[in-house]
């Protein structure tokens, strides 16, 4: 039993340890949580049935009127964001659409309180449309990229405002999936360090 404590005691002080100095400098990491609003379009690929001899095919719908929101939690060094992230996004002619992935953004830093980020994004985005008295539910791959700025308002507090193209790779013969997304997008981050 002793060893057992000890040995917890032991990994506790060695990760308490690990954490002050990793969170050392104001730069070096910090710990993100997003709120994210976004507005744009996406287009659907909606499938019918052109015969009796049963041949679908796809028809790309055209732009539809997309809004959203989600939540991204992260961390940040000096020249790196990382994201796990969930969004939903309200396009037309849908119940709705959601996306579930990881982000990656490249910083380029302009100055003390400000940057510029290119980004590059992927996981899953589900997608349901009824028709009658039927509901088909479809998730897909996606893979994008986002480009924008990040600014500093305060140093536990920021704006991140952005556009973000997402494809996603689905099979042209189901119906209701989603072809792609693209939003412009501004997210309130709270940052965290080690310190609170």
């Amino acid at each position: 039993m002793k060893n057992i404590l000890g040995s917890v005691l032991l990994l506790t002080g060695i990760y308490a340890t690990a954490s002050e100095n990793y969170f050392q400098n104001a730069w070096d990491a910090k710990g993100l949580i997003g709120l994210e609003g976004a507005f744009g379009t996406g287009q659907s690929k909606l499938t019918t049935d052109t015969s009796t001899s049963n041949a679908v095919r796809v028809e790309q719908s055209g732009n539809n009127t997309a809004f959203g929101g989600g939540l991204k939690l992260g961390g940040e060094s000096e020249d790196y964001r990382l994201f796990i992230s969930a969004r939903y996004h309200n396009v037309q002619t849908y119940d709705y659409v959601a996306t579930v992935g990881a982000e990656m953004q490249y910083l380029i830093r302009a100055g003390e309180h400000f940057n510029i980020f290119l980004g590059i994004n992927g996981g899953e985005m589900g997608s349901q449309i009824t028709e009658g008295a039927f509901e088909y539910t479809v998730w897909d791959p996606y893979a994008g990229a986002d480009v924008g700025v990040n600014i500093d308002i305060i140093d536990n507090f920021g704006l991140e405002l952005g556009g973000r193209v997402n494809k996603a790779f689905s099979d042209s013969s189901v119906k209701g999936s989603v072809n792609f997304l693209v939003e412009g997008y501004v997210s309130l981050v709270f940052k965290f360090t080690g310190e609170y």
